[in-house]
């Protein structure tokens, strides 16, 4: 028989019994009876000791323990639990015999899993595997292996990937495709070796590959290669496995002949088998020793073996393993002469061949029992047998005909389910390579319209400077003034580094104001200050209706940096804190360079002298708060120093030109922008 592979259960951080389990089960079952009812769940406890008892060949009692922490782990709505002890539940189910019940467990355990639990949910569909191996239904097996492959494979779990190629390989081999099953046995070994060295985990692929020779005809090979794997699984401690690797040995060794050998494995493997309650192993083994003994002449040997074989298939409710042992009992009365006990089991197993759709072996019989009618001289009920052979052959061949077309047609729902996925996962991952593409074109879209901003902005400034300061080294100075002061106060970086930029549009509505005023040397008449006042309002228009936080914020500078703390300010008259903390910010970065600056109308002050007005206007023109934070950082910022930011030197006459044409295309239809009261002379 072929070895099944199975995955692990779904890992959790180990208690100190369950560190034991696969180390030490003994050990791990003393430290259960020693430990504290109240350290672990009841239903925790049980599964633990299910699994001790596994480990340990204990299938009868595994099954017991497994049952009730089934039955608990449901009642208390641990699903992850849960599904842990059915998929060991199942395990062993099968391993005695049980397929319904196998089924049920397996079934239950893989849609527990499928909600969120895909370690889980892999094991499930590669048992499920093993119960359609068995029960004949290699197709379905194969789609089954399929699907945890692919859970395998997007998991990255290498050592899930082996056991399912390995039964992958399996399957394909009892469906006669032995090129397929090589390669997929190959690629498993190839990935167990890049793995630690564990002979659990490569012996099951050297004995599925032995069984692909075995099918394949080359027995001598399929020997040689089953001797390796026995040596593999003779390193482990899997008793399961030793039994599984002595049957198949002994079975490979009957077929070349080697009978000393094949007696001795096949003994060895019942032995192992009886003591685990291993019930499938010990009915194949029961089986192949029936054939050996009754090779080399034992034929009451052959007999007790193949009726302890019909005892066991009985008792389990094995039909397959039922009919398999009434066909050898019928032949070996058969060619002893004893017609009426061959006639009895022969047509039983033809019974049974018919309702469990067994075609072969029901043709197995039909030529057996076609045999007993000619050796009574019943020449019409031995024509009528050979009538039946001879349908049972156009069915069997018309059968397989159309088992190999439907196979093929799962094959390909499963090739073209795997096309689909490999194609979902490349256009996800296309998706996902354009959406960080795009991501990073907004991240350089944004920068540039960053950049974009600050040149405008700096332009802008030039422009309005360019009007009584032809450097532009006014704006700069109160830009950075207003930073150094904003980050005094506790701004962040950025907003500080923000505000230094947008400060710098201050006085943009200077535009708007007549050179006769803007560059008069004299001192203004009360009507030119009245219209020089309005240079706040026309930047507060210019710069209105800006989406980005920039502009807004330049826009609330331009109307509130010439707002008095005492009230006395304009364009509003605005009192206290009902001024922008920006605009209180820049009047004092402003007045500031005013003062240490030379004008038209009067001398540069020095930096103190600076320093002493704008700490004696504390109160009156100046928020108190922001003039403390003034004093800390203006004193680094002598007169002639430019602390702004480098900024490259521009031509700003194009610019200006440009600026001044669209400005006028804006106020054309705004007269308010300019009207002012005349002049009072």
């Amino acid at each position: 028989m072929a070895a099944q592979t199975s995955d692990s259960a779904a890992s959790r951080t180990p208690h100190p019994v369950e560190a034991l389990l696969d180390t030490n089960p003994a050990g791990a079952l003393a430290l259960l009876e020693e430990l504290d009812p109240g350290a672990a769940p009841a239903g925790q406890r049980l599964l633990w000791r299910g699994r001790a008892l596994h480990a340990t060949g204990d299938l009868p009692g595994a099954l017991q323990s497994l049952q009730a922490a089934a039955e608990t782990l449901d009642a208390q709505a641990h699903p992850s639990a849960l599904a842990e002890a059915l998929l060991l539940l199942g395990r062993i189910q099968l391993a005695r015999g049980d397929l319904d019940g196998a089924h049920a467990a397996l079934r239950r355990a893989h849609d527990l899993a499928a909600q969120g639990l895909p370690d889980q949910q892999a094991t499930a569909l590669n048992q499920l595997a093993a119960v359609s191996h068995h029960r004949g239904e290699a197709a379905q097996a194969l789609k089954y292996l399929h699907q945890a492959l692919e859970i395998r494979v997007q998991r990255g779990d290498v050592t899930g990937q082996v056991h399912c190629l390995t039964n992958i390989g399996t399957q394909e081999s009892w469906l006669g495709q032995y090129k397929e099953a090589l390669e997929h046995l190959n690629q498993a070994y190839g990935l167990a070796r890049t793995l630690p060295d564990d002979p659990a985990l490569v012996a099951p692929i050297l004995n599925n590959l032995a069984q692909v020779h075995h099918m394949n005809g080359d027995h001598r090979l399929a020997y040689e290669v089953m001797g390796a794997a026995y040596q593999a699984t003779a390193a482990g401690h899997n008793p399961q496995h030793k039994a599984i690797s002595a049957l198949n040995l002994g079975a490979f060794a009957l077929e070349v002949s080697e009978l000393e050998a094949a007696r001795q494995h096949l003994d060895l493997a019942l032995e192992h088998s009886r003591a685990l309650g291993f019930r499938m192993g010990e009915l194949n083994a029961l089986d192949s020793l029936g054939i050996l003994y009754e090779r080399t002449g034992a034929a009451q040997a052959a007999q007790d073996a193949f009726g302890a074989a019909l005892a066991l298939a009985l008792e389990i409710g094995l039909v397959q393993g039922q009919v398999e042992a009434r066909l050898h009992l019928g032949r070996l009365h058969l060619r002893a002469g004893r017609l009426d006990e061959a006639e009895a089991h022969l047509a039983e197993a033809e019974r049974l061949a018919v309702q469990a759709e067994l075609p072969k072996e029901h043709g197995d019989a039909a030529e057996a029992l076609m045999e007993v009618y000619e050796g009574r001289g019943d020449p019409a009920r031995a024509l009528a047998y050979a009538h039946t052979l001879r349908g049972l052959e156009r069915q069997r061949f018309d059968s397989e005909r159309e088992r190999q077309t439907r196979q093929l047609a799962i094959l390909f729902e499963v090739e073209r389910a795997h096309q689909e996925t490999r194609l979902y996962q490349m256009r996800t991952t296309l998706a996902q390579e354009a959406r960080e593409a795009a991501e990073r074109q907004v991240e350089e879209r944004t920068a540039e319209l960053a950049r974009a901003q600050h040149e405008v902005v700096t332009r802008l400034a030039m422009a309005a400077e360019y009007r009584d300061d032809t450097t532009g080294d006014h704006t700069r100075r109160v830009g950075r003034a207003a930073a150094r002061i904003a980050q005094a106060l506790g701004w962040p970086p950025a907003q500080a580094s923000m505000l230094g930029i947008a400060a710098r549009l201050h006085d943009v509505g200077k535009i708007g104001i007549p050179d006769r005023i803007l560059l008069k040397k004299g001192h203004l008449t009360p009507a030119e200050y009245r219209q020089m006042q309005q240079h706040t309002l026309i930047g507060g228009r210019i710069l209105s209706g800006g989406q980005s936080a920039l502009l807004r914020l330049a826009e609330e500078i331009a109307r509130t940096h010439h707002e008095r703390w005492d009230g006395s300010g304009y364009p509003l008259g605005l009192r206290g804190e009902a001024i922008p903390l920006t605009g209180r910010i820049v009047a004092v970065a402003d007045v500031f360079d005013a003062l240490t600056q030379s004008r038209p109308y009067k001398a540069a002050w020095t930096t103190q002298q600076a320093l002493q007005e704008i700490q004696a206007q504390a109160g009156r023109q100046f928020d108190p708060t922001i003039v403390a934070a003034a004093l800390q950082v203006l004193p680094d910022a002598a007169p002639g120093q430019d602390h702004a930011l480098p900024l490259p030197e521009e031509d700003v006459a194009p610019i200006l030109g440009v600026f001044e044409q669209l400005l006028a295309e804006r106020t054309a239809g705004d007269p308010a922008l300019y009207d002012v009261e005349p002049d009072a002379d």
